[in-house]
């Protein structure tokens, strides 16, 4: 059993409250998902740059204790990959060879500030009521009009960060149509 968390740009683990060891993000090479189909459990796969060995660290999701969105579920796995890789850099580029793209549609209307918790591959909204409805994006909020719609696509294989998207349709008269893939 082990901790996850960073520390001075690197990846910490704490094994016991004993051992502990870092990893300097700027040495991995790549973040990917398996299921380990022997023990039935999730992990995450880092593989580091000057690795001529080819061997990867492997961080079990059953194993870690402090992360509590990291379930051993397809989901956890997909949250864990994610955040490990939201450390490394914002910027990467992960892939989940597990992850299925499955539609969502809500219909909000009179609701205070609502967070999209899932992380999204693209994400419509349609302002479908009679007053205005406001949309937050990544912390900057939107004013939609009666009759306006956003969309946002990255039109590749990024994934947003979850938590990016909220809305808000609590106005008297705003509704919204989502639509939104993840």
């Amino acid at each position: 059993m082990y901790t996850v968390d960073t520390a001075n740009n690197q990846l910490r683990l704490i094994y016991s409250n004993v051992q502990i060891e870092y990893y300097e993000f700027s040495t991995f090479k790549s973040i990917s998902s398996g299921f380990d189909t022997l023990r039935g459990n999730y992990y995450i796969s880092i593989n580091f740059i000057a690795n001529d060995k080819n061997n990867s660290l492997r961080l079990y999701l059953a194993d870690i204790t402090n992360q509590p969105s990291w379930t051993d579920t397809a989901i956890g796995i997909q949250s864990a990959t994610e955040q490990i890789s939201a450390w490394a850099n914002p910027t990467m580029r992960v892939v989940f060879p597990l992850a299925t793209k499955s539609p969502r549609i809500i219909r909000s209307s009179g609701t205070a500030l609502t967070a999209i918790t899932a992380s999204v591959f693209s994400i419509s909204f349609a302002s479908t009521g009679t007053a205005n409805a406001t949309i937050v994006v990544s912390g900057t909020s939107v004013i939609l009009k009666p009759g306006e719609t956003v969309s946002y696509d990255p039109r590749n294989e990024n994934i947003m960060v979850s938590n990016t998207f909220s809305y808000d349709t609590s106005l008297a008269g705003s509704e919204l149509l989502i639509i939104y893939v993840v």
